[in-house]
Order: structure tokens, then C-alpha cells, then sequence
């Protein structure tokens, strides 16, 4: 019995250690899942930018785009330009890199971070005033205050400190403002700058910039206290502000107190001769040129894209296959993912095949003939009726109102649909077939009703008008005065428009009230594909779960189907 309860046991706990593990796989898993998916999404958009972006730069210098990769990739890393921004950026980095250091320096750090707190006094004293005009000694103290803040920057008890403090601001506003200035004019302002600091900093009277703080603490303190007293507080955070202020302008004074001046300016003195030599650089034959530019600290997202471009870029990474790049006329270009639209394409071609050869499309093609041959006719006329002005303008006429045949709705619904199911058996990019699918289900619905009612009575009415016009004109041609030499040469523009009567009566005649329902039924599975597509499909991972793939997407004339969805 005691053996039974033990086997029991032991397959109790293996199947809570079990139950366990697969609770754990549930909260973690999917995530892992999600943060893959997302990846895969995110690197693919970036592939799509970058090969749009470098279509994009190729067209600026050709007028025209590429569908080359290699050729498209050989272009942007041949491109001397480039290559010269790219080097510009690197040096000025370098030039920004020795300035960081010596604003690293610990003496010229906590300066630096005095003076950036004494400024924000002094600006929420300023931006604060209408507040302290309620209360008269509250704005006569916060007056008297930032005037001492302004010995700061010139004192005559400590001025080594003020003009030290003076070309720390100075250095610090370069780096700030380093694309100012070109690249050799900066770096000699950094020089003068470090060397003036280099004479002050020493001289520092530290102890007297210590005797002025601790009494302007004080002092601060107390305006903070007098606020505190008042509805001041209700409206403005100034109180909380200063105290922050004052606190780090006391720590940055503690710590500047306690340095060892001797080996911060050894510090100094070697950032100094780092200038020097980043200096000789910029003069030497090979940089020049390009440091007489103004500084880059970074190239623009565009620039930074192509300097980064390579041949992963090429690639899908959730199909391995290569971005599909449409240049169509050479003035326009789409570049999109090709990640499952082989399988979407073939969804689409069969959800066509039911109405892929009705007998509407060949009759509507056929009509386009006869028209064409039409107008061909008149053309041919025309040399013949050149000095016939009134006769010659009832020509024009017509072939101008042959346009209007694209407006009865029978024949555009017809042509489109036609058209539409000739683009899916051709093309596969959701670029192009998602827009086409969506414009096309109205159509197609209401072609199946007219289908379904027999009613082409817009294009009957059409037709017949032609057919009536060209009679006249040929009538007008018969009573008129032509010589029996150009009478021989005019042949009749209605006999070349006959045909179009009778693909009227056969289009009457193949009418199927079924096709209305093959029509119906391809709009609802086109858009149910449509949306399948839209969505992306779902592959079996880790036995219980699912991991989801899409099309992601493609950009097209700089609109990112990403950012409309």
C-alpha cells in the first residue's frame, strides 16, 4: 500500500513540475515570439528606407531611377560627397572629443556647472517677476540678487575666477555651437580659449569666490523662505527651483576647493597639445580643403543611411528573397517587400478565374477597335476635307465625343473589371493590387446587376448617337461640293463604325444572369484575400504557439504604407 501512495506521489510532482514549466513557456514564450516579430518588422521597413533613400539619391544626380542593386550600391559608395561629409563628421567628432575632455576636467566641470546654475537664478528670477511684484520686498531681493549673480562674471575681488568662468562658457558655447564655424576657425578659437584658461585658472582666488557664495547662500536662502511665506508658491515652482540651484552651485564650489590644481592643469596642458596636433591635421594637405567647411557633427538621417548601405539591405529577413523595385516610367519608384506575395498572388488568380473569360471583356476590347478604326477613318478624311471648314469641324467634333465613351457607366465598369483581371494574372505587388482590389469591388458589384437586368441602355444610347452623327456627316459629305476626285477618296466614317452596332446586339445576346453571381462572388473572396493578405499568416512554433508573418510593407513615391494602415 505505502508503495502504491509513493508512485503516486512521484507522478504528482512530475506533472506539477511539468504544469510549472509550461506556465513559465506561457508568459515567456509569447513575448519572445512578439520581440522576434517586431524585429523582423522593424529591420525590414529599415531595408525598405534605405534602398528608397538610396533610389532617391541616385535619381538627384541621374533624373532617373535604377532597378540595379549592385549598380545602385556601387553608385552610393562611389559617391565622393558623401565620402567627403562622412570624413568631415569623423574629424569634427574628434574636435568635439578633445573639448569634451577638458570640460571633463573636474575643476573645469564644477566651473562650468556653477555658471549654468547661476544662469537658471537669474532666468527664473527674470521669467518669475510678475509674481514678485505683488510683494515689494520680495522683488527688491530677487532684484539685488541677480546683480550679485553678476559678479560672477566680472568681480573685481576674485577676477581670475570671473574670467576663467568667461572662457569655460566660451569653450563649452563652441562645442555647443561647433557647426558655427568651419572646422579650422573653431579649433583656433578652442586654442586661445584653453590658453587663456591655462593663465587664469591657476590665480583662481578661491577663497574669495567661497566668502562671496556662502553670503549669496544665505542670502538666497532666506528670499526662498519669504516665498515660501506667501501664495507665490500656488503659481510658481521658483522656491523649489533655487533651492536646487543654490545647493548644486555649493557642491560644485566644494569640490572645486578641494582640487589638486597642479594636477588638473597638467591635465589641461595635455588637451592643449591634443588640440595642437588635431590642428596640424586640419592644415595638412589631405584635410585642408574640407576643414575650411563649417562643422558636422553628424550627418543627416539620409546621409547616414547611405553610408550605412550594404548588401543585407538587399534582403528580406523574414524571406530571404530580394526587395521588389518598381521604376516603372523612370520618374516614379516603389520599393517593397516581397515576403509572402507569391502566395497572395496566387489567392488573387484564382479568386478570378470564374469570371477570367466572360465574354463582356473580348466585346468591350472589340468596341476599342472599332472606335480606333473610326477614328482612323476620319483622320483619313480629314486631308480630304481640309478646305470644307463647317464639315471639317462636325469631324472634330466627333472625335473629340468618342472620348466620352470611357463615361457610360456599363462601358467603364466592364473595361475596368476587364482590365483589373488581366493586372492580377501579371502582377503580384500589394502596392498596386491592394489599391485595385479596393477600387474594383464597386465596380464589379454593379456590373453584375447590370448583368443580372440586362441594362446597357447608356451604352445603346451612346452608340446609336455615333452611329447617327457619322450618318450625317457622310450625308453632309454626299451634298456637298467636292470634286469627283476627292469624293473617290472620302469613304464612309459611319460604314467603319457599323461593326460597334453589332457588338451591341451580341453583347445583349450573351448575357448570363449566372455571371452576375460569378462577379458577386469573386468581389467577397477578393476582399476576404485581400484582407488575409493584410493580416499575414501564422506558423506553428514550439508546438502550442504561433508565430505570425506579414507582408511589411512598401514605400511608394515616399508614402510608407506602414504609416497609413
Amino acid at each position: 500500500m505505502a508503495g502504491k501512495y509513493s508512485r503516486g506521489s512521484i507522478i504528482l510532482e512530475i506533472l506539477i513540475v511539468l504544469l510549472s514549466l509550461l506556465l513559465i513557456a506561457v508568459i515567456l514564450v509569447p513575448n519572445k515570439i512578439w520581440k522576434e516579430e517586431e524585429q523582423i518588422t522593424n529591420t525590414c521597413r529599415e531595408h525598405i528606407n534605405s534602398l528608397y533613400e538610396a533610389e532617391s539619391f541616385y535619381y538627384r544626380a541621374n533624373e532617373s531611377y535604377t532597378d540595379s542593386l549592385n549598380k545602385l550600391l556601387n553608385f552610393v559608395q562611389s559617391d565622393s560627397g558623401l565620402h567627403q561629409r562622412q570624413t568631415l563628421v569623423s574629424l569634427t567628432r574628434s574636435f568635439i572629443t578633445v573639448i569634451n575632455n577638458i570640460l571633463e576636467i573636474p575643476s573645469i566641470k564644477n566651473i562650468s556647472d556653477l555658471s549654468l546654475a547661476a544662469y537658471e537664478i537669474t532666468g527664473d528670477l527674470v521669467g518669475n517677476e510678475r509674481y514678485f511684484r505683488k510683494y515689494e520686498d520680495i522683488l527688491m531681493k530677487s532684484q539685488e540678487i541677480m546683480l550679485d549673480m553678476q559678479q560672477f562674471d566680472s568681480s573685481a575681488t576674485f577676477p581670475n575666477f570671473s574670467r576663467t568662468k568667461l572662457f569655460v562658457d566660451s569653450l563649452r558655447d563652441l562645442r555647443e555651437r561647433v557647426s558655427d564655424y568651419s572646422l579650422q576657425n573653431g579649433i583656433l578659437k578652442a586654442i586661445n580659449y584653453v590658453d587663456s584658461i591655462n593663465y587664469y585658472f591657476p590665480n583662481v582666488e578661491r577663497e574669495k569666490v567661497n566668502q562671496f557664495w556662502n553670503q549669496e547662500y544665505q542670502k538666497i536662502s532666506q528670499f526662498i523662505s519669504s516665498m515660501k511665506k506667501t501664495d507665490i508658491t500656488k503659481v510658481s515652482s521658483v522656491p523649489d527651483r533655487l533651492k536646487k540651484f543654490i545647493d548644486r552651485i555649493n557642491t560644485s564650489l566644494a569640490n572645486f576647493t578641494s582640487a589638486n590644481v597642479s594636477e588638473e592643469q597638467a591635465k589641461l596642458s595635455a588637451e592643449r597639445q591634443n588640440l595642437e596636433e588635431l590642428h596640424q591635421k586640419f592644415l595638412s594637405p589631405d584635410f585642408f580643403i574640407l576643414t575650411q567647411k563649417y562643422g558636422l557633427s553628424k550627418l543627416n538621417e539620409t546621409d547616414s543611411i547611405l553610408v550605412h548601405l550594404n548588401q543585407d539591405d538587399f534582403y528580406c529577413p523574414d524571406c530571404n528573397e530580394l526587395y521588389l523595385i518598381d521604376t516603372t516610367d523612370g520618374k516614379h519608384i516603389t520599393v517593397e517587400c516581397p515576403n509572402l506575395l507569391d502566395k497572395f498572388h496566387q489567392r488573387f488568380v484564382q479568386d478570378v478565374e470564374p469570371i477570367k473569360n466572360v465574354a463582356i471583356y473580348a466585346q468591350i476590347d472589340s468596341l476599342d477597335s472599332v472606335i480606333a478604326r473610326t477614328n482612323r477613318r476620319l483622320n483619313m478624311n480629314r486631308l480630304v476635307l481640309r478646305r470644307k471648314t463647317d464639315i471639317l469641324l462636325d469631324l472634330k467634333e466627333i472625335q473629340a465625343e468618342f472620348a466620352d465613351i470611357k463615361n457610360v457607366f456599363f462601358y467603364r465598369y466592364a473595361k475596368e473589371v476587364g482590365d483589373f483581371v488581366k493586372l492580377v494574372q501579371v502582377e503580384k505587388k500589394l502596392s498596386v493590387l491592394k489599391p485595385a482590389i479596393e477600387d474594383i469591388l464597386n465596380p464589379m458589384d454593379t456590373l453584375a446587376t447590370r448583368i443580372e437586368t440586362g441594362n446597357l441602355s447608356d451604352l445603346e444610347k451612346k452608340l446609336t448617337y455615333f452611329q447617327k452623327k457619322l450618318e450625317k456627316l457622310d450625308s453632309t459629305v454626299a451634298a456637298s461640293k467636292l470634286s469627283r476626285r476627292f469624293r473617290k477618296k472620302y469613304k464612309s466614317s459611319a460604314e467603319a463604325f457599323q461593326p460597334a452596332m453589332a457588338l451591341l446586339i451580341q453583347m445583349k445576346k450573351s448575357f448570363n444572369p449566372d455571371e452576375a453571381l460569378l462577379f458577386r462572388e469573386t468581389a467577397r473572396n477578393l476582399e476576404k484575400d485581400l484582407l488575409h493578405a493584410l493580416e499575414g499568416e501564422k506558423e506553428p512554433v514550439y508546438v502550442i504557439f504561433y508565430k505570425k508573418h506579414i507582408n511589411h510593407g512598401f514605400i511608394k513615391d515616399g508614402e510608407k504604407s506602414w504609416e497609413n494602415q
